[in-house]
């Protein structure tokens, strides 16, 4: 039997002075995964200055189950995890942190939930039903409740779970793909969840504890390298991008149209031109990799989605001109904006529709 049938979990620990925590959490972990009959420690240490690698180092030692990734040249939780998953050999990854706020007592849970679910990514949250957070100030609580509402509004693929901000979650090998994935800050659950949209999600409950030693590693730029990554991976964000270039490119055709032909034919002409632009962008950018089938089909698929889309900001506009009397300039914004829900919908779905 070979080593990857042989493993059937891989625990996977981002560690960055880490220390103190390296063998209450080794011992822990044994004790937790005493039922399973073969797994993996995977420490990935981005060189800690106080010494965490030696540290694992000498719990290997004694447990040849614990092995260290010693990254001189890389840093960042987010990659160490992504670098972490790809050295695993387990038929399920546990990705935990190493400061004991993720109890691996949970991890039996997990796994069950994933092997009576058929589930390929099993989300540990705080946010359903039974779990929960100790010792959050408010301003901590402020700042997880935002960053998950943010993750909702912008990445849709992230709505499958209470908690697509945890750092504690298992995936099963063979059935999720971190190929091409590059995440930025400190949540790449987000990252993974994105980039399959197929996956079957289970959350389970599970209680955030104090944190026992060390210090954490959420601050300012952790905050700003993630607010960067969902705007970086947001197809709404995207599609938004792309649709403010064709409004501009509409109004440069048409008015340079303007010159030689009549209003009639310029505005055609603009809608036609910024209908090409989108799409363009719209397949290598937006939904680069949703691109099922020849290039062609699709285009004559968008065509058809943005007249939907048209009907929308005319009736919208008028509707809300007409019976609140605001500026028509106004009433049109506002039938922009649903003709942009409409549009993205349909596209995401008939157009650049999952696999």
């Amino acid at each position: 039997m070979n080593c990857l049938s042989e493993t059937i979990l891989s625990v996977v620990v981002p560690t960055y002075n880490e220390r103190e925590n390296v063998a209450p959490l080794v011992k822990r972990l044994n004790e937790a995964l005493a039922k399973i009959d073969h797994y993996e420690i995977i420490f990935v240490d981005d060189n800690s200055p106080d010494s965490t690698a030696e540290a694992i180092m000498e719990v290997s030692k004694v447990d040849p189950r614990v092995k260290l990734i010693l990254r001189k040249n890389r840093r960042g939780l987010a990659t160490a995890i992504i670098d972490g998953i790809r050295a695993s050999k387990g038929r399920y990854v546990v990705v935990m942190d190493a400061d004991l706020q993720h109890p691996p007592e949970v991890i039996p849970l997990m796994l069950k939930a994933a092997e009576e679910n058929g589930a390929d990514v099993v989300v540990a949250s705080r946010y359903t039903k039974g779990g929960g957070t100790e010792g959050w100030s408010p301003i901590r609580r402020l700042i997880s409740w935002g960053a998950t509402v943010i993750a909702r509004l912008l990445v849709p693929e992230s709505r499958r779970t209470t908690d697509p901000m945890s750092g504690f979650f298992m995936i099963r090998r063979g059935t999720i793909s971190i190929e091409g994935a590059n995440p930025t800050g400190y949540k790449a659950l987000l990252e993974i969840l994105y980039r399959n949209p197929q996956a079957k999600v289970v959350d389970v409950p599970y209680i955030f504890s104090r944190r026992l030693s060390g210090k954490s590693k959420l601050g300012a730029k952790a905050i700003l390298d993630y607010l960067w990554h969902v705007i970086r991976i947001s197809r709404p964000v995207k599609f938004a991008v792309v649709g403010a270039i064709g409004t501009g490119v509409n109004e440069g055709v048409a008015a340079a149209l303007l010159l030689v032909t009549n209003y009639t034919l310029s505005y055609v002409g603009g809608i036609e031109v910024s209908i090409l632009s989108n799409f363009i962008l719209n397949d290598l950018w937006t939904f680069r990799d949703r691109r099922p089938g020849r290039w062609y089909s699709r285009l004559v698929r968008y065509h058809l989605m943005v007249a939907p889309a048209g009907l929308t900001i005319f009736f919208v506009a008028e509707l809300v001109t007409r019976l609140t009397h605001v500026n028509p300039l106004l009433g049109l914004f506002v039938g922009i904006l649903a003709g942009f829900v409409v549009n993205y919908t349909l596209s995401s779905r008939k157009v650049w529709k999952r696999y």
